[in-house]
C-alpha cells in the first residue's frame, strides 16, 4: 500500500446531521388497519395474522 489512508463516508453520521432521526411515535406511518389490535386478536385466538380469515381482519380495517 502507499501509506495513504482513505476516508470513507459514514451515512449514519450524514443522516443525523442533516435529517435527524425520525420519531416513530410522532411520525407514525399511515396504515389502513389497526395493527396493534389485530396482533392482540390473533394472539387471543391462537392464530398468526396470515391464518386469520378476511372477515376476521375486516373488523380492524380503518375506514
Amino acid at each position: 500500500m502507499s501509506g495513504i489512508e482513505k476516508k470513507t463516508m459514514n451515512f449514519a453520521d450524514i443522516q443525523s446531521e442533516y435529517l435527524g432521526f425520525p420519531n416513530p411515535y410522532k411520525d407514525a406511518p399511515s396504515c389502513r388497519y389497526d395493527h396493534r389490535a389485530l396482533v392482540a386478536y390473533a394472539q387471543k385466538v391462537g392464530k398468526s395474522i396470515n391464518d386469520l380469515s378476511y372477515e376476521e381482519k375486516l373488523a380492524f380495517i380503518i375506514k
